[in-house]
């Protein structure tokens, strides 16, 4: 056992005593450097950084908690009780707040950083999943899932100052201030709704692929990007016209999504085959990082935006990855076959949802069709 200059112990590989976490010296591509595998919780979802402190805040949605990471230590330091289920996990800097969206208590809890604390809990709509900040509008917009609808939550008075009318399914969200404009991915009717930000009122509903689960915006270029969990592909809204204009198909069961800061790039975590696709904004896709089990939320560092964070729900870890990515590579990302991709389907059943028959898998032999594991807990 040795000692860091600071005093914390570490074990015989030199990494902090009691991290959980991996050090991959050796990536499988030159685009990046996986810098380390953290425990952090059970399930996993939304993952945030705070600048000041250098740590990362992750939900752990089946742990009722939030996990507090440092990212010089790459170690758990501490935990915050929160409501039952967090989803999602967003930040407001002016107040050094975190808000997470709990979706089992219908309500979001804000905590303190500072205090490393809940300080208030905001009552929202039915299952909350979704949440988008808009610190200069000083506005936070809260997805319910099951009661169709977006909550605006005033950052300030901490309460609810209106209630949007989206579809079935509605969660994650995403605010473009400079167009005031407010888009909601709608699961269920696989649709985003448009919101003027300054009436408060639904502009139109946009047609998508199956299961939107994530949205993004590029401000600047005028552009949306949605991720289609069941139609792995990530479409392209035109934001001013409202309209698709491009999807990307070839992902693996896609459902997390952040927009580079570099301008240039997307990142988008795919959960059915464990690894994070760097994409250009054209769709071509640059890298494809291998993570943990089943990626859900994906983040940059502010300070260091080539290093992004990855929250496996699967295998109950965060992974750290550096990039070093200019720009597109010379050669575009090979698309192989999933490793399952040919193998016999295991023999199983399960009772039909209205009858409760028992139907076997069998009886689908030689059809398409999908089934959906997506949020089986």
């Amino acid at each position: 056992m040795t000692e860091r200059e600071d005093g914390q112990a570490l074990d015989e590989g030199g990494l902090p005593e009691g991290a959980s976490c991996r050090i991959d010296a050796l990536a499988a591509a030159p685009a990046y450097r996986i810098l380390g595998e953290i425990g952090i919780g059970m399930d996993p979802e939304g993952v945030v950084v705070d600048p000041v402190l250098e740590r990362a805040y992750v939900a752990c949605s089946r742990s009722n908690a939030v996990s507090v990471v440092d990212l010089e230590r790459m170690a758990v330091v501490a935990t915050i009780e929160v409501g039952q289920e967090p989803i999602d996990i967003v930040v407001d800097t002016a107040t050094r707040r975190l808000f997470t969206a709990n979706a089992r208590d219908d309500a979001v809890s804000v905590i303190d950083i500072d205090q490393g604390a809940v300080v208030a809990t905001v009552p929202v709509g039915i299952y909350p999943a979704g949440l988008a900040i808009d610190e200069g509008g000083r506005r936070l917009y809260v997805g319910n899932t099951i009661g169709c609808s977006v909550s605006v939550v005033d950052l300030d008075r901490l309460e609810v100052v209106a209630t949007l009318e989206a579809e079935l399914g509605a969660g994650a969200v995403v605010a473009d201030p400079s167009r005031h404009r407010l888009y909601c991915a709608n699961f269920v009717t696989s649709t985003v709704s448009v919101f003027d930000t300054e009436q408060l009122v639904a502009l139109e509903q946009v047609k998508v692929g199956e299961g939107p689960c994530a949205v993004g915006v590029q401000a600047e270029r005028g552009e949306v990007y949605v991720v289609n969990c069941l139609a792995s592909s990530v479409a392209r809204l035109d934001a001013d016209r409202g309209e698709q204009t491009g999807e990307l198909f070839g992902l693996g069961a896609p459902v997390g999504l952040a927009v580079g800061a570099e301008g240039d790039r997307l990142y988008v975590t795919n959960r059915g085959e464990g690894t994070c696709s760097v994409l250009g904004l054209d769709g071509r896709e640059w890298a494809r990082v291998p993570v943990g089990t089943a990626p859900g939320g994906v983040a940059y560092h502010p300070r260091d935006p080539r290093r992004i964070l990855v929250a496996n729900a699967g295998s109950g870890t965060l992974t750290v990855v550096e990039l070093d990515l200019d720009g597109p590579p010379a050669e575009v990302v090979e698309e192989g076959a999933h490793p399952l991709v040919g193998r016999r389907i295991p023999e199983f059943a399960l009772p039909e949802v209205t009858s409760g028959e028992l139907r076997h898998i069998g009886e689908w032999a030689e059809r398409k069709y999908i089934i959906n594991f997506f949020a089986s807990w």
